[in-house]
């Protein structure tokens, strides 16, 4: 963390924030888009679910976005 208070990630870091935004941002469409659930309330569950999916259903998600 910078005096400031900005965070700098290492690469390795920065890959893992990605695949959680990658997630975050996922989730969020799919409760909206297919499941019809208003946007406010799809972006508090998607933060809940993105750190506890599965590879595999995450995986089935974006497949079924993909279509």
């Amino acid at each position: 963390m910078e005096p400031d208070g900005r965070i700098l990630l290492t690469k390795d870091g920065q890959k893992k924030a990605a695949a959680v935004y990658d997630r975050h941002v996922t989730l969020t469409r799919f409760i909206n888009e297919i499941l019809h659930v208003d946007e406010a309330i799809a972006e508090k569950d998607a933060c809940r679910i993105e750190h506890i999916i599965s590879p595999e259903t995450f995986a089935g998600i974006k497949a079924m976005l993909k279509k």
